[in-house]
């Protein structure tokens, strides 16, 4: 049995450890801020990565966060992980445009310095995705499919590069339409529920576990909205009541306090591990 099937490591850790490796969504907190300051209730802890320098790496829970970071608490509580484990998977997303017939992305991208469009078959697409040859595919309101090709191959090997590139090709409908993510890099399995709207799709390859880190180390941000993490063993269902953190002065306190409420509930037996896959409804 592994460490994962017997006990979450939870920890309470400062504010100011935490590194995100993507844009934050502000827009996305607002509701948030509202309930946490109303309810003073974690329910599911952010899940952090330690990154030997005394550092964490937000894996998932950059709302949460953020949210934090805006009301003023000086900690919280996260779930470390051990980013070296083959089990935690870094996939990414896909930008389903809602209402993207209003945008003219192929002039605008056109016009990025270092990047040539070019028009590819629909059948080379989840090929060039997967080998990573483009920094995206974009597929138009009329599914043709373009490729966001470099002006020098070179550049593509170049992380810090292809962040570069990600950050032009997001800006360009970022705020300016209703933005859905998605798994599916086939243009034809969109889910039913959108078929009928016009809508455009930026397809992008999967930056890596160790390219990730290298970018959170030199605090570089990719954009929002990229990176998905497959985390086994998540720790959901916490509600831990968060008025001591700002109630109590020293962080031994508060790191005290913490402790003895995850002992509490391990001593009752409310930790439970749960080995299938499931669906959470309304979450």
């Amino acid at each position: 049995m592994s460490s994962l099937e017997l006990m979450p490591n939870l920890q309470l850790v400062p504010m100011d450890r935490i590194r995100f490796h993507e844009q934050p969504e502000e827009h996305r907190t607002g509701r948030l801020v509202e309930r946490i300051k109303r309810d003073a209730i974690l329910r599911n802890p952010p899940i952090v990565a330690d990154m030997e320098d005394g550092n964490f790496l937000l894996l998932d829970g950059a709302n949460r966060v953020s949210v934090f970071k805006a009301i003023g608490y000086t900690h919280i509580p996260v779930q470390v992980v051990d980013y070296g484990d083959p089990r935690i998977q870094l996939k990414g997303w896909h930008h389903l445009l809602v209402d993207g017939q209003f945008l003219e992305l192929k002039p605008l991208y056109e016009k990025i310095p270092g990047v040539k469009l070019e028009r590819v078959d629909y059948n080379r697409v989840s090929h060039m995705i997967e080998l990573r040859l483009v920094y995206a595919i974009l597929v138009d309101d009329q599914a043709t499919c373009w490729g966001l090709f470099p002006t020098n191959e070179d550049d593509l090997k170049d992380i810090y590069t292809r962040v570069n590139k990600l950050d032009q090709i997001v800006a360009g409908y970022e705020g300016q339409s209703k933005l859905e993510r998605i798994k599916l890099a086939d243009f034809s399995q969109l889910p039913e529920v959108v078929s009928s709207v016009k809508h455009q799709l930026c397809l992008y390859p999967v930056i890596t576990k160790n390219e990730l880190l290298q970018l959170a180390g030199d605090n570089k941000l990719i954009p929002t909205g990229l990176s998905r993490h497959l985390i086994p063993g998540r720790a959901l269902g916490l509600n831990l009541e968060l008025s001591f953190i700002q109630t109590l002065e020293s962080d031994v306190e508060k790191e005290q306090h913490f402790k003895a409420h995850i002992d509490q509930i391990e001593i009752e037996g409310k930790i439970r591990f749960y080995e299938e896959s499931v669906f959470i409804m309304n979450e």
